[in-house]
C-alpha cells in the first residue's frame, strides 16, 4: 500500500505538535484565532485529521487527566511523522506551486525554523524571490495580450494579481536580505 502524503491541513497539525504536545481543542483554538484558520477552524477538519495522523504513525496520543478535572488527549509527532514533516520542509517547489500554491509555500516557510539551518530558509526565500519575478513577468505578458477593446474587469482583476506577486516578490527579497545579514 502507497504511502499518504499528508495534506496541508496535516502538515500544519504536524508543525504545531513540533513545537509541544497539544490537544484537539488546544490546535482548534490556534486555527480560530490565527492566519491558520485559512487552513481550517472547524472541528470536523481538525479531529478527522489528528485521526488519521495517528492512524497512519505520524503522531501518538496520550491521555492527560493530570490536570482537569475531564482527561484529554494530548498529541505529539512520532519519530516517523517528524521526519515526514521535516522532509517536506525540505522539499524543492516548482513554478507551478510559485504561481498557484503560494499560501502552501508561505505555510512551510512558517515552519522553516524546525530545520535549525538558516541556510535553508535563505535559500528558500531567494528560490522563492525567483520563482515570483518570473510570476510576475508571466502576468505581465498575459496582460499585454488582452485586447484594448475586451472590458476593462479583466484588465483590472489581472492587474490586481500583478500587484500581489509584485508585493510578495518584494518581501521574499526582504526576506532574503534579513537572512543574509543575520548570518554574517
Amino acid at each position: 500500500m502507497k504511502a499518504q502524503i499528508p495534506t496541508n491541513l496535516e502538515y500544519a497539525l504536524l508543525g504545531l505538535l513540533h513545537q509541544h504536545p497539544q490537544s484537539g481543542y488546544d490546535l482548534r483554538k490556534i486555527f480560530a484565532t490565527t492566519a491558520l484558520g485559512n487552513y481550517s477552524s472547524s472541528p470536523g477538519a481538525i479531529y478527522p485529521a489528528l485521526k488519521r495522523l495517528e492512524t497512519r504513525g505520524l503522531i501518538s496520543g496520550e491521555i492527560d487527566d493530570a490536570k482537569e478535572l475531564r482527561p484529554r488527549k494530548l498529541f505529539s509527532p512520532t519519530t516517523e511523522g517528524l521526519a515526514i514533516f521535516r522532509s517536506w520542509l525540505q522539499e524543492d517547489f516548482s513554478a507551478e506551486d510559485v504561481g498557484r500554491r503560494l499560501d502552501n509555500l508561505m505555510l512551510k516557510f512558517a515552519f522553516h525554523s524546525v530545520l535549525d539551518d538558516q541556510a535553508a530558509s535563505h535559500e528558500f526565500l531567494l528560490a522563492l524571490a525567483a520563482g515570483l519575478d518570473t510570476y510576475v513577468e508571466e502576468l505581465e505578458a498575459q496582460l499585454e495580450m488582452i485586447p484594448e477593446q475586451a472590458p476593462l474587469q479583466p484588465r483590472l482583476a489581472l492587474d490586481a494579481g500583478i500587484e500581489q506577486t509584485r508585493a510578495a516578490a518584494r518581501w521574499a527579497h526582504k526576506a532574503a536580505r534579513q537572512f543574509k545579514e543575520a548570518k554574517s
